[in-house]
């Protein structure tokens, strides 16, 4: 799960590299944050999409002018026919997995047809495991989420999604890291996702367990206060 982000810092270092003209844009991955820059652009038109139906009423009042579509990048048939100057991937990497397993490795290929332009991918460095609270954090919710039936996020580091786009037919033109300061929100974000998964779990004496393990990591790592740690990055690539 990324951490709560700076939005101004990621989404103006795509500003100062794109310039005012932005032309036809497309949110590949859509929530209320991305959709929230993208709408405010100066562009021709914002194409969103999403795969959440529960979504879409909310996005229709963060971006009243755009086009959001429901649909998933698996379907051959999304957006047939349609290309856009400057397509923003917003932890789309990230996030497939837990919609289309595996999908990630083929999803910047799928995407290709649909650029004319400049494509913007933000994405989450795997976050360290470095054995420490934060990690111990982190590794919680993610066995609740798979104790609970469900997929985890996969993320996957800047370097080899930047040789991807390579691969795919893009020419990566800049890259940026924004370290991540982290703190109870963080925290509190995580572990009340592990919280969630927990009434999933069938064993009840696994569901006593797991809620006092998550109140005791939750304290450890709330006594830390704000940190550094991890990453987000950017990438900016042309099409070839």
């Amino acid at each position: 799960m990324p951490p709560v982000r700076r939005e101004d810092a990621l989404f103006s270092w795509f500003e100062r590299i794109n310039g005012p003209v932005w032309g036809d844009v497309l949110d590949a991955g859509t929530g209320a944050h991305s959709l929230g820059w993208v709408g405010s652009l100066p562009a021709r038109s914002v194409t969103a999409v999403t795969v959440e139906a529960w979504r879409m009423a909310g996005l229709a009042e963060v971006a009243p002018e755009a086009r959001v579509v429901l649909g998933e990048w698996t379907d051959p048939t999304l957006l047939h026919g349609e290309s856009f100057d400057q397509v923003l991937v917003d932890y789309v990497i990230g996030a497939i997995d837990g919609h289309a397993p595996f999908f990630q490795y083929g999803f910047l290929e799928r995407l290709r047809p649909h650029v004319r332009g400049r494509v913007y991918l933000v994405g989450l460095e795997p976050q360290p495991r470095d054995g420490g609270v934060l990690d111990e954090v982190c590794r919680v919710r993610d066995a609740c989420i798979l104790l609970a039936g469900h997929r985890c996020y996969r993320e996957y580091p800047r370097t080899l999604v930047a040789e991807w786009l390579e691969r795919t037919g893009y020419r990566v033109i800049d890259t940026k890291d924004f370290p991540n300061r982290v703190g109870p929100r963080f925290v509190n974000g995580q572990l009340d996702v592990a919280m969630r998964k927990v009434p999933l779990f069938r064993d009840p004496a696994l569901r006593v367990a797991m809620e006092n393990t998550i109140a005791d990591v939750r304290a450890r790592a709330l006594d830390l206060g704000e940190v550094t740690w991890g990453a987000d990055y950017v990438i900016a690539a042309d099409v070839g």
